[in-house]
């Protein structure tokens, strides 16, 4: 029976992602595992697995059936209910509400003054409704190629819309009846601002984050540095905390006399309050539903196994909702907890404490490799080790002190001070060793997002790792360990490997960023970062993460595609939206040469990340006219600066290559003074493709420049709705007169020029 639980399990997932991701990829993958299936069950047991699977297929088709939105975009009035906690962030007031008919949407609102966000902070409660005026906007997608698909995340929640409010009529809210379920959000959102108000901030968010499973009041440098280092699952709400707590409670309860099946029913009642208290995350319904079954067990004198437990719960809440699938938090927390079922043989042969700690962990991290890598590109190879030292201290230290500290606090306010400054103590501790580890050179190591016969090569063996692991055959062991750790350096060095080149532009909003890599590892240059200009604001405006185009953007990209170092950074002039990020870039990845416009010399000199170059062994050099280099099959000719500018934009490093078959100029913000004076020195000068100058203004790609260029293609960066108006209808307008196929960021995404050696290759954007 237990066999068969896990082998549903399997066919439920096929049956889900039948629905979303059906292609030969899947079809690979479903003909292994039923050709094993065949050769391992009876055909009548395998024909109920095709079952299984058929059964998932349907619940996916009609939960996404019935995922529709009742909502034309057009409406700009609306009544809508705060049914969710809402996050006050500087300005910005944002979080879930429901509106007409039902419907979820993504509010966002900006505050107006300081007075407005006190008040709302005081005034904000779930289930008050309000008159709102604003528009809807579809949600952002994958602007970048890897990137998060903010559009799907939404939608996988039955969130269609973003509401972006003008004004919403507080004097006319009223607040509606709680639901049962509403009362014990709101004593959620009652303990996390006591917490808030009353903890320092170095432990406030920690202790948010283990009692109620809030981690975004958390620093965002410290919540990376667990990310980074594998250990960000002691943050979230897991089978730990929940067997403490249910272990806690029922031990207590039995002290006081109470018997064990009354006991039992008392955890029934509790552990579904207990859910929504702590943010019923995918790993808090995981291991309540399996405590849950277990009590109830208890009760009626019935007992299963924990495989089929958690067989049990994976089936019933895949079957309920198929898109819990597509949850990160999700698939960590069962892969995980399967993986530590399913080696219970393993444990029982380790005496050792200490080895065993290590080898659970090495487990979970095994079991998590493959999740890791596709969605974020790296793990931690520390990890292992840090998880052995600090998941003792979270579980046994940590969570209990944490209770007993807001438990006192709220009883008694001197003794509950004494208190909590040995625990704010401790999470500074433990968050100084995880900083300090984070920043130690391969704490953590980015691979690039496999491609699909690697990403399978690894799940398979992985699975063959732990079933001759639990057979205790050490030989085959060894072996497996090996040729995955030969297949993970594999992966380490896919790009060396290969034979195609690239030219992205980099959706990086207003500014530039363009990545290019040579066949064989023989180059990879980035021109410009991008970056955002920013500007004094009131403090009560601040948000705790604002956005970084190089650390939230271009650093993500150059992980998925496996790229560790820059053999230049090419920087064509210094505006701050196409060098602000250079610190980002000059301190997450290595920079062989820092290429700057000659003649600039004086305005890079102080700057932050030249001086972090030059610490770290980067060389830095400038550039002018009639410098040129060759690579391979791929040259790169520069055509300006050759004077001195007033205007930085007309100090522009303007780059001629050819690469990929075709010939391409990269104008920096090059204007049409500049434009007239290069193509009087290079008459006969002509391209295939041109990143046009200056994000479209009608400052640059003048009449003259694009009818002596003729390129077939033009290339513009620019960012959504940006102020500027970028790209200005004039050049488009030259650019649709002389027959040029333009490709926009602001549109398109991101896009690529991908190429075979020399040979023509093909464009692809990021947005349809």
């Amino acid at each position: 029976m237990t066999k068969q639980l896990i082998f549903a399990a399997v066919s439920a997932t096929f049956g889900v992602t039948a629905f979303t991701y059906f292609g030969w990829e899947w079809l690979v993958c479903a003909f292994l595992y039923y050709g094993f299936l065949y050769f391992q069950i009876p055909s009548k047991i395998l024909a109920l697995h095709l079952f299984v699977l058929l059964l998932f297929f349907l619940s996916a088709t009609i939960s996404e059936k019935n995922n529709r939105t009742e909502l034309s975009g057009m409406e700009t009035n609306f009544t809508i209910t705060f049914t969710d906690s809402i996050d006050i962030d500087g300005d910005m007031m944002k979080g879930f509400v429901t509106a007409e008919h039902n419907e979820k949407l993504q509010l966002r609102y900006k505050i107006s003054s300081e007075f407005e966000k006190i008040d709302l902070q005081k005034h904000m409660e779930i289930a008050l409704s309000c008159p709102v005026a604003g528009v809807l906007e579809v949600p952002s997608g994958m602007r970048n190629f890897n990137s998060f698909d903010y559009q799907l995340y939404l939608k996988r929640q039955s969130i269609h819309w973003v509401l972006k409010a003008d004004s919403i009529e507080f004097a006319k809210c009223i607040l509606k009846k709680h639901t049962a379920k509403q009362v014990i959000q709101d004593f959620r959102n009652k303990g996390i601002s006591y917490v808030n108000e009353h903890f320092p901030k170095e432990s406030s968010g920690y202790v948010n984050a283990l009692l109620f499973g809030e981690q975004k009041l958390i620093d965002e440098e410290e919540l990376k540095d667990y990310q980074r280092l594998g250990i960000v699952h002691l943050l979230a709400i897991s089978g730990l905390h929940v067997s403490f707590l249910t272990g806690m409670i029922f031990y207590l309860g039995i002290r006081v006399g109470i018997t064990r099946e009354k006991m039992s029913l008392v955890m029934l009642l509790f552990l579904p309050i207990y859910i929504i208290l702590s943010g019923a995350s995918p790993s808090v319904l995981r291991a309540c539903f399996m405590a849950m079954l277990f009590f109830l067990l208890s009760f009626i004198k019935k007992h299963i196994s924990a495989s089929e437990t958690i067989s049990s719960i994976y089936l019933l809440l895949l079957l309920y909702a198929p898109n819990h699938l597509y949850n990160i938090g999700f698939q960590l927390s069962f892969s995980v907890a399967f993986s530590i079922i399913m080696s219970l043989r393993i444990f029982g042969r380790i005496q050792n404490q200490l080895v065993l700690l290590l080898v659970t962990s090495l487990l979970c991290q095994l079991a998590a490799i493959p999740i890791l890598l596709f969605h974020f590109f790296e793990f931690s190879l520390i990890g292992v080790l840090l998880n052995v030292m600090f998941i003792p201290i979270y579980s046994v230290v940590l969570l209990p002190f944490s209770i007993l500290v807001l438990l006192i606090h709220l009883l008694t306010n001197p003794f509950g001070e004494f208190l909590l400054f040995f625990l704010n103590e401790s999470f500074v501790l433990c968050n100084a060793i995880a900083g300090f580890t984070a920043d130690l050179p391969f704490a953590y190591i980015s691979f690039g997002k496999p491609a699909f016969p690697i990403l399978l090569l690894i799940i398979i063996l992985i699975l063959a790792l732990f079933a001759v692991w639990d057979l205790d055959n050490h030989r085959k062991t060894k072996i497996l360990f090996l040729v995955l750790t030969l297949l993970l350096l594999l992966q380490y060095n896919i790009q060396k490997l290969s034979p195609y080149g690239e030219v992205t532009f980099i959706d990086i909003g207003q500014g530039d960023s363009i990545f290019i890599k040579l066949p064989f590892n023989k180059g990879n240059y980035l021109i410009d970062t991008g970056g955002r200009i920013s500007f004094e604001q009131e403090a009560w405006k601040d948000r705790r993460k604002t956005y970084s185009t190089g650390e939230d953007t271009v650093i993500p990209f150059f992980k998925s595609k496996g790229i560790h170092t820059l053999d230049l950074l090419i920087l064509t002039h210094p505006d701050a939206d196409h060098i602000g990020s250079a610190d980002d870039v000059v301190e997450n990845i290595h920079v062989k040469k820092i290429v700057i416009g000659g003649g600039s010399e004086e305005i890079y000199k102080n700057k932050k990340f030249i001086q972090t170059a030059l610490v770290s062994g980067s060389e830095v050099t400038s550039v002018k006219r009639g410098d040129h280099w060759s690579v391979g099959e791929a040259a790169f000719y520069v055509l300006n600066p050759y004077r001195d500018e007033e205007d930085v934009n007309e100090s522009s490093i303007v780059l001629y290559a050819e690469m990929g078959g075709v010939s391409w100029l990269f104008t920096g913000d090059f204007g049409e003074q500049g434009e007239q004076a290069l193509i009087q020195e290079y008459p006969g000068l002509a391209v295939d493709i041109l990143k046009a100058g200056h994000h479209g203004s009608k400052t640059s790609s003048s009449v003259t420049f694009i009818e002596s260029l003729k390129p077939k293609i033009a290339v513009i960066s620019a960012g959504v709705n940006n102020r500027y108006g970028h790209p200005h209808q004039q050049v488009l307008d030259i650019l649709s007169t002389a027959g040029i196929s333009v490709y926009r960021t602001d549109l398109h995404g991101a896009i690529s020029y991908q190429y075979y050696q020399k040979r023509n290759g093909t464009f692809s954007t990021a947005l349809p």
